[in-house]
């Protein structure tokens, strides 16, 4: 049985800069499954219920999926106008620093040490 995502097609919606279509409500509901099982993978000790940065997270990443080039081109111009996208590799991806918000505070030594020099 798989979990649910992390995040959903609403969620999306909320932070999206223009109004979504249907095609791209139905491929979010996609990357956001791919997403979240990608986000279980890469913190494997990922909280129950998941920290509230999930959502935000998740659908961060989606978005960016979404405004990539279906064509995967990383770059294009069209008369005076150019467009360069931010990853080049495209599509769907996380970043160091997005997995480290998912991921449990380190925790901080219980006790103090001595370590003895001779």
């Amino acid at each position: 049985m798989s979990l649910p995502p992390l995040a959903t097609v609403a969620d999306v919606r909320k932070r999206s800069e223009a109004p979504l279509t249907a095609e791209q409500e139905a491929r979010a509901a996609v990357l956001l499954e791919d997403a979240s099982a990608w986000v279980r993978h890469e913190v494997p000790d990922l909280s129950d219920p998941p920290p509230d940065t999930a959502p935000g997270i998740v659908c961060t990443a989606v978005l960016r999926a979404l405004a990539s080039p279906a064509d995967g081109n990383t770059s294009e111009t069209v008369g005076g106008h150019s467009r360069t996208a931010a990853h080049a590799g495209g599509g769907l991806y996380f970043t160091e620093e997005e997995l480290d918000l998912l991921r449990p505070p380190v925790p901080a030594p219980r006790a103090a040490f001595t370590i003895w020099t001779v």
